[in-house]
C-alpha cells in the first residue's frame, strides 16, 4: 500500500476498512492517492493561499470520492462516505471552537475575529470572492459569493460532495457558545446564491 502522507488520507483508512474491509479499503485508497497526485498536477503552480484550501482539502475529497466510484460503490453511498468523513474530521475544530470561545470574553470578540479571519484565509487571493456589510461590533455578516470548494467540485463533476464542507462549518460553530447564535441560513453548496454568514453575540442576559 502506498504511503498515505496527508493527514486526511491517513486518518481515513479506519473508515475505509470498517467499511469496506481491509483488502477493498487498501485498493480504494491506493486509488485516491494516485487521483490526487493526478487532480494535483492538472493544476500546477496554485499559490499557497490556494492550495491550504484545494491540496489539504478539496482534492483529497474529490479523490476519495472518485475512487470510491472506481471501486464500484454506488454513487450517493461514495457521496455520503467522504460527507460523513469530512464532517468528522470538523469534530476536532469544533472542540477547539468550543475551548477558545470558554475564555472569559472572548465570545464577545468572534464577530470581529471571524471577519478578520475570512478576509485571511478566505479572500480573493484563495479564490474566495465576497461581500461584507457594515454591522455593530455585536454582529459578522459576509455573504460569500464565489467558493473554491463549490467550484472545484462542480468542476470535477461531483457537487453532491460540497454539503459536506457546508455541514461541517455547521459543526464548528454552531455550538462554539452558548451566547453566539450562528445563523448562517443558505450556502452555495445546497443551491443557494450565496452562503450568508452570521454570526450574532446574544445581549440579551449577561455572562462573563
Amino acid at each position: 500500500m502506498k504511503t498515505a502522507k496527508l493527514d486526511y488520507f491517513k486518518k481515513v483508512v479506519p473508515f475505509l476498512e470498517e467499511k469496506f474491509g481491509a483488502e477493498k479499503g487498501k485498493l480504494i485508497l491506493n486509488a485516491a492517492l494516485d487521483r490526487y497526485e493526478q487532480i494535483v498536477a492538472e493544476n500546477p503552480n496554485e499559490p499557497k493561499a490556494v492550495t491550504i484550501h484545494t491540496r489539504e482539502r478539496i482534492y483529497p475529497s474529490i479523490a476519495l470520492f472518485d475512487s470510491l466510484l472506481s471501486g464500484g460503490v454506488e454513487r450517493q453511498e461514495a457521496a455520503n462516505f467522504v460527507v460523513d468523513y469530512y464532517k468528522w474530521r470538523a469534530q476536532k475544530m469544533a472542540k477547539f471552537m468550543h475551548f477558545l470561545t470558554s475564555i472569559p470574553g472572548l465570545y464577545k470578540k468572534m464577530p470581529s475575529i471571524f471577519t478578520k479571519t475570512t478576509k485571511k484565509m478566505f479572500g480573493e487571493a484563495s479564490g474566495f470572492k465576497a461581500k461584507y456589510y457594515d454591522t455593530p461590533k455585536t454582529e459578522m455578516r459576509i455573504d460569500m459569493l464565489v467558493c473554491p470548494y463549490n467550484n472545484k467540485c462542480i468542476h470535477y463533476g461531483c457537487p453532491e460532495i460540497v454539503r459536506g464542507f457546508c455541514e461541517s462549518d455547521d459543526i464548528c460553530y454552531a455550538q462554539m457558545h452558548p451566547k453566539l447564535i450562528w445563523g448562517r441560513t443558505k450556502t452555495l453548496g445546497k443551491g443557494g446564491d450565496c452562503c450568508d454568514f452570521k454570526i450574532t453575540v446574544d445581549t440579551g442576559t449577561s455572562l462573563p
